[in-house]
This record gives structure tokens, C-alpha cells and sequence, in this order.
């Protein structure tokens, strides 16, 4: 299903999405174009466990706020941290 539709049809729930069609805009920001919708939430909370979970079986997902507009963007940034 295309993105804009998506966002229109949940305007203010969190999502999980998979199965993702992307636009490659430059090396490091791509475009989201089209999703499935796996799980639909009420809370941050509640997406962040569902992404956990689908995360913990080795499944390419992405979560979307409601706040994630329209023209989701998605960019690669480099991290630089300390791993325990």
C-alpha cells in the first residue's frame, strides 16, 4: 500500500511496517514509497515492544510515529558510541 495512503487512513497511530519499496534519493537518504502495515498501536510503548519482538526474529521492520510525515524520509547516519 502506498505510504500517503497509509498516512491518511492511520493519521495518529504508531506503526510497525514491513516489506518496505523505497526510492534511493542519494547514498544516504532513501524515500519510503510503499508498505505493508504490520501491527497498528496506540502508544509508543506498545510499538517499541512490537518492533523488539519483530526485531528479535530477524525481520526488516520500521516503526512510524505519528508524527512521520507524509514524505517519509528515511537517512543512514553513521554511529559513533561505546557497545556493552
Amino acid at each position: 500500500m502506498k505510504w500517503a495512503d497509509i498516512k491518511k487512513q492511520y493519521p495518529d497511530k504508531f506503526l510497525l511496517i514491513g516489506d518496505i519499496v523505497e526510492k534511493r534519493l542519494s547514498e544516504r537518504e532513501s524515500q519510503v514509497l510503499e508498505v505493508n502495515v504490520l501491527e497498528i498501536r496506540e502508544t509508543g510503548q506498545d510499538i517499541m515492544q512490537a518492533y523488539r519482538r519483530y526485531k528479535q526474529e530477524g525481520k526488516e521492520v520500521l516503526y512510524a510515529l505519528p508524527s512521520t510525515p507524509e514524505e517519509f524520509i528515511i537517512r543512514d547516519v553513521p554511529f559513533k558510541g561505546v557497545f556493552r
